[in-house]
């Protein structure tokens, strides 16, 4: 039996009748073949939309894909060859068929993405109907920075942002806060993720951020989470570090990143950090306390998947349902009158549970009228410390795998402050990054 050989060139063909072929190039002339094709469809006002796609790097590692129409595309790849067999195992013949990739999808920007990319942020309050701070930043000229503040208006401070010209390819650094460390101990580090991601023009993500004070901190202050959603759907997670006990060694767990589970807390009968959670498997509803054996003290509680908000339930809708675009709406129904009426809203507001986004355990031990140990939140919050002699467990991340997940990590941030960092991805071969959106 002969050597197999090597598989040759992919050829390519196109209906005459739907598309146009521009140009192309044929591998014989020794460059790396592109095809552009022009594709005329009807758009939903019933005008006639021409699009043109040029791609390149077939017979490469690397497909660019450039296409003319600003927006999210679908992309799905044919792979055969003459003489190979990939007909089903159960199957009797020996024909040739082909093989198809996943569909996923990609980002297209315009020119005009490479000098403005402006992001619009608004500050609101779940339980306010005043005006709170509005303004854009353009991300080709600096990033955008978030951050929790020292207040306990965290609990209900809303950060959302929106492309208000078009859709842009972020990167984004997310981390949780760190617990607080008593007597010379250790507070365990915020879990920290990094990730890209496309925000849709004129659509609603909202950060929560908190702060290593309570309420965001769990009693005994425990490390608060940092939470990222797309309309109400929360899309990633990063754990708080849970806090230090007060005897020598007692240092807190650290927080994880999405997909990362937080650390244990260190001593004897250092609180258990909350549990992995493999992606897109968070269940919807959110508790303080999940109740059952965690080790140490208190338990921690779980986040929900999507935002519940009293008003929006009274009126029937979804927690994970888009509202339509409208300004944002607080607990009782009122609208902020400064923020935009073209963002298409999903964010529900809750002053009764928060979201259950503040569920690290609370610690019931406590030095010179200070609790100690607290679990650190996140998507399942860690257990808050056993005995003075150790620390509280740190809160787990998720991601449900609509983002590009680049980087997870237990740890990371030192800070009492959980925070984002948004970067535009300005290098023209990231633009075109595959990107697969969850559900």
């Amino acid at each position: 039996m002969s050597k197999a050989g090597g598989g040759e060139g992919g050829t390519s063909a196109y209906n005459s009748n739907a598309i146009t072929l521009q140009s192309g190039t044929s591998s014989a002339t020794g460059v790396d073949p592109y095809i552009e094709v022009e594709y005329t469809s009807a758009s939903a006002t019933g005008e006639t939309v021409t699009t043109t796609t040029k791609v390149t790097g077939a017979q490469s590692n690397e497909l660019i894909l450039q296409r003319d129409t600003v927006g999210i595309h679908t992309v799905q790849c044919e792979i055969s060859h003459p003489t190979a067999v990939n007909n089903p195992a159960s199957s009797s013949t020996r024909e040739n068929s082909v093989i198809m990739t996943d569909k996923v999808e990609f980002s297209a920007l315009s020119a005009v993405n490479l000098t403005r990319s402006n992001l619009t942020y608004e500050c609101t309050r779940d339980e306010s109907s005043g005006n709170h701070k509005v303004d854009t930043v353009n991300l080709f000229v600096q990033p955008m920075t978030l951050a929790g503040t020292p207040t306990n208006s965290n609990a209900t401070r809303n950060i959302h942002v929106y492309p208000p010209e078009e859709d842009l390819l972020v990167k984004i650094t997310m981390s949780g806060s760190a617990g607080q460390g008593f007597n010379g101990n250790n507070g365990g580090q915020g879990g920290m993720s990094i990730f890209t991601y496309t925000l849709l023009k004129n659509t609603e993500y909202t950060f929560k951020l908190g702060c290593t004070v309570e309420p965001t901190s769990s009693i005994g202050r425990g490390g608060a989470g940092a939470y990222f959603y797309e309309g109400g759907r929360l899309l990633v997670a990063c754990g708080g570090g849970g806090a230090s006990g007060w005897e020598p060694g007692s240092h807190g767990g650290h927080g994880g990143g999405a997909g990362v589970p937080g650390q244990v807390g260190q001593g004897r009968g250092g609180g258990e950090g909350g549990i992995q959670v493999n992606t897109g498997e968070l269940t919807a509803s959110g508790s303080f306390n999940i109740g059952g054996s965690q080790g140490g003290g208190t338990p921690g509680g779980k986040v929900e998947s999507c935002t519940t908000g009293q008003y929006w339930r009274d009126q029937g809708i979804a927690p994970c349902a888009f509202m339509g675009t409208d300004k944002f709406t607080n607990y009782r129904g009122i609208k902020q009158s400064n923020t935009s009426a073209l963002v298409n809203r999903g964010y529900k507001a809750d002053v009764e549970n928060y979201g259950y986004r503040h569920n690290g355990g609370n610690s019931t031990f406590q030095k010179n009228g200070t609790f100690v140990g607290g679990g650190g939140s996140g998507a399942y919050g860690g257990a808050a410390c056993g005995s003075l002699s150790s620390g509280g467990g740190g809160g787990s991340g998720y991601s449900n795998g609509s983002v590009n997940l680049l980087f997870g990590q237990v740890g990371g941030n030192g800070n009492s402050q959980a925070s984002a960092l948004i970067e535009l991805i300005t290098d023209p071969g990231q633009k075109f990054l595959f990107l697969v959106r969850g559900v």
